[in-house]
């Protein structure tokens, strides 16, 4: 009986220090343009200045509005200071196929094809990169994040 009260205790506890009452995911919404045009296919990236911490990232719908996931779909991101990356990756159009290795194909046929064509957006290299990046983010924030690349 003393054994089942230890584990008990243990698995109580366990709960406790995972994270129960820690601190969450704030919501973190923005959007992204390209002198004041919203952009699509901007991959988002909230990195941590500490080092230490949960990154957040978040893709850009055609309005150039985007929503940060931490740890579920569109949770937001952890309190505190961010380095915002951004990063061109358009969704790739390859519809459906019959295996993986059929998907693994088209995706491959895609990227290739995609290559070859001049990009709807040039995003100045600066922005692609954490030691470089001129933008950075307090998370809560004051409100949508806007930035607006010249």
């Amino acid at each position: 009986m003393r054994l089942k009260v230890v584990g008990v205790a243990l698995v109580a506890s366990l709960g406790f220090l995972c994270g129960c009452g820690g601190e969450r995911p704030i919501k973190v919404s923005g959007k992204i343009t390209i002198n004041g045009e919203p952009v699509e296919g901007i991959k988002v990236q909230f990195v941590p200045v500490s080092g230490s911490g949960r990154p957040a990232s978040g893709s850009t719908g055609k309005d150039g509005q985007f929503e940060l996931t931490a740890v579920e779909n569109n949770d937001g991101a952890f309190p505190g200071d961010y380095k915002v990356v951004l990063v061109y990756a358009p969704a790739l159009e390859t519809g459906p196929g019959n295996s993986t290795k059929d998907v693994m194909k088209k995706v491959n046929d895609q990227q290739v094809k995609d290559a070859r064509k001049k990009p709807k957006y040039v995003i100045p290299v600066e922005y692609s990169t954490v030691q470089k990046t001129p933008v950075t983010q307090k998370v809560p924030t004051d409100g949508p994040v806007i930035i607006d690349i010249k």
